[in-house]
């Protein structure tokens, strides 16, 4: 959510376009840092969490 926020932010204050490629790059990464921090994984790295979204799932399982 919070990244969504920023963005809407982003596209209203400073006239800047929607890019949802861009978004949902920045969820991912968002996501794979906090799963990373959370559960103390240093096998992957962000870019790893961000190719694979099952990866991500059968690791927190």
């Amino acid at each position: 959510m919070w990244s969504i926020w920023t963005s809407r932010n982003i596209v209203i204050f400073n006239n800047k376009p929607w890019e949802k490629a861009e978004v949902v790059d920045l969820i991912k990464t968002r996501l794979a840092l906090w799963i990373k921090g959370k559960y103390n994984i240093k096998d992957y790295s962000v870019e790893d969490f961000k190719r694979s979204v099952d990866g991500i799932r059968k690791i927190c399982i």
